[in-house]
């Protein structure tokens, strides 16, 4: 991560030397002096871009959350520059105000951008995270069947919890306020199960299992439905 952030670094003084190279020969005016302010925030928005996306590499896997923050950001730098080095030209054409209009709406334009994109970003990865918290409940569940399957001898309640632990893999794997309550209805169910397992009781695992497939399949209604409801 400290070698891109150099790199970055290095990137933005190559762009920032150009620019004062370029701009050097122009009139030193109030037009000269306005553009040239302005341009100072772009190069500056670069470098809090930079870190903000390496601050947020090691915790955000999907870097396509980066992508629409670092093009306004360089979209914002291009524009500016391209913008200021016109004004400097045009100098003895142009208002005062009528510059400080150019680089105002420039700046409020990427502002917003900026705003717009991060906000965006946030929101994404806030569902991302609840996304995993949704479908950790039902994984968890499997993983305590299969704990379960290793524990038993009973050759009739392994091969029901086998069965079993595929119901819950096929099952809806996302949870949500609608299934919160037959979810605690399943979990109930799951302890008794345990325990009916490691008593070795075929016939209890037997009508338990049954209930469960049945809970199983009425839980995957109801995420349905929430699922069509949203809609």
């Amino acid at each position: 991560m400290r070698k891109k952030l150099i790199r970055g670094y290095i990137l933005i003084a190559f762009v920032l030397i150009i620019y004062i190279t370029a701009v050097t020969p122009f009139p030193k005016t109030a037009v000269f002096g306005i553009a040239l302010g302005f341009s100072l925030p772009a190069f500056l928005a670069q470098i809090y871009t930079l870190h903000a996306v390496m601050k947020n590499q090691a915790l955000i896997k999907d870097r396509l959350y980066d992508f629409p923050v670092i093009r306004v950001s360089v979209l914002y730098l291009a524009a500016q520059l391209c913008a200021s080095l016109l004004l400097m030209g045009f100098a003895d054409k142009l208002p005062v105000f009528a510059v400080v209009i150019i680089e105002m709406v420039i700046l409020a334009a990427a502002v917003m951008g900026l705003y717009a994109i991060g906000s965006a970003r946030t929101e994404a990865v806030r569902q991302d995270v609840q996304l995993k918290r949704e479908m950790t409940k039902m994984k968890e569940m499997q993983a305590q069947v299969n704990l379960l399957i290793s524990q038993c001898r009973e050759g009739q309640v392994r091969d029901m919890l086998g069965k079993l632990s595929e119901e819950i893999r096929y099952s809806s794997p996302l949870s949500g306020e609608a299934s919160e309550e037959i979810e605690e209805e399943i979990a109930v169910l799951l302890t008794e199960i345990e325990a009916a397992a490691l008593d070795e009781d075929v016939e209890n695992v037997a009508q338990l299992y049954d209930r469960m497939t049945g809970l199983l399949r009425e839980r995957d209604r109801i995420c349905k439905d929430s699922k069509w409801q949203q809609f």
